[in-house]
C-alpha cells in the first residue's frame, strides 16, 4: 500500500508541494494529466487538444501529493465541472481561446 504523507492537509498548502511534470490522478487512480504549474491559486494542467490550452484544478480537489498529485474527484466529474462556465467564473479562471 502506498503511503500518502500529506493526506489531511487538503487544499492550498498542497499546491506548494507540486512539481512540474508530476502525474495528476483522479480518485480512482486514472491519469488526468501532468502538472504544468500553479497559476492563480490553481494547478494548471495542459490539455492534449487543442494545443496551448489548459484545465485548472481547484485546490480543494487535491487530497494528497506524494509521487503524484491525487484528486478527490473522478476524471468524469472533473470534465463536467470544466465544461461549465459557472465553474470558470467562480474560480476566476481566464481560459485561453
Amino acid at each position: 500500500m502506498i503511503e500518502h504523507p500529506y493526506d489531511g492537509a487538503e487544499g492550498r498548502p498542497l499546491l506548494d508541494l507540486v512539481i512540474e511534470g508530476m502525474s495528476v490522478v483522479d480518485r480512482d487512480g486514472t491519469l488526468v494529466g501532468t502538472a504544468d504549474e500553479v497559476e492563480g491559486g490553481h494547478l494548471k494542467i495542459p490539455r492534449p487538444r487543442p494545443r496551448n490550452q489548459h484545465q485548472y484544478v481547484a485546490p480543494n480537489w487535491i487530497v494528497a501529493v506524494d509521487d503524484r498529485v491525487r484528486l478527490n474527484v473522478t476524471i468524469d466529474e472533473a470534465r463536467r465541472l470544466w465544461a461549465t462556465e459557472p465553474y470558470a467564473k467562480r474560480h476566476d479562471l481566464h481560459r485561453s481561446r
